[in-house]
């Protein structure tokens, strides 16, 4: 399997979790409900981080790739644990998302020189978005959560769409 549509694979079920997670912040659904689909997307890409790491010359991916794949599983297993806990305060949470932010920046500047304008602005998009989950988890500023719920809804419905193009072959940039 090639590098974009296994990373493809992936981002469908990224851009679900995103919906997901946006409706619960929008007060949809239940946290052990969130919780679960959190778990499943997680361990899907660690599982896809792994084998890009470790998978040998079978893998057309690199550490750097699956560095970047690792951001979204320790998200998504936190949001999944604190989601599954009930947890109230998720500052921790927040923080780490703005250091992923710094990282995802950068990430998206080396994709972009390397040719792929569309999965460079997808890293952008995302850098916003783990920015507004710091300014709504760490910095405490709850009045942005019902925008950054529809924000993350937005991304995930985009996310999964260009997901699903390249799990098919169809990515444009590649």
């Amino acid at each position: 399997m090639s590098l974009y549509t296994v990373l493809g694979m992936g981002l469908v079920f990224v851009g679900m979790v995103l919906v997901v997670n946006g409706a619960w912040l929008l007060g949809i659904g239940s946290d052990r409900d969130v919780a679960v689909l959190n778990y499943f997307v997680g361990g899907l890409t660690l599982l896809i981080a792994l084998w890009w790491a470790f998978g040998g010359p079978a893998s057309e991916g690199t550490p750097f790739n699956a560095a970047g794949t690792l951001l979204f599983s320790f998200t998504y297993l936190w949001v999944g644990a604190n989601a599954w806990r009930g947890e109230e305060d998720q500052r921790a949470l927040g923080w780490y998302c703005i250091m992923v932010t710094l990282l995802a920046i950068p990430t998206g500047l080396l994709v972009y020189q390397l040719g792929d304008v569309g999965l460079a602005s997808l890293w952008w998009i995302w850098a916003v978005l783990w920015a507004a989950f710091w300014l709504i988890l760490a910095v405490q500023k709850t009045e942005y959560t019902r925008p950054v719920g529809w924000y993350t809804l937005a991304v995930g419905v985009l996310t999964g769409g260009a997901g699903y193009v390249m799990a098919a072959g169809l990515w444009p940039w590649a």
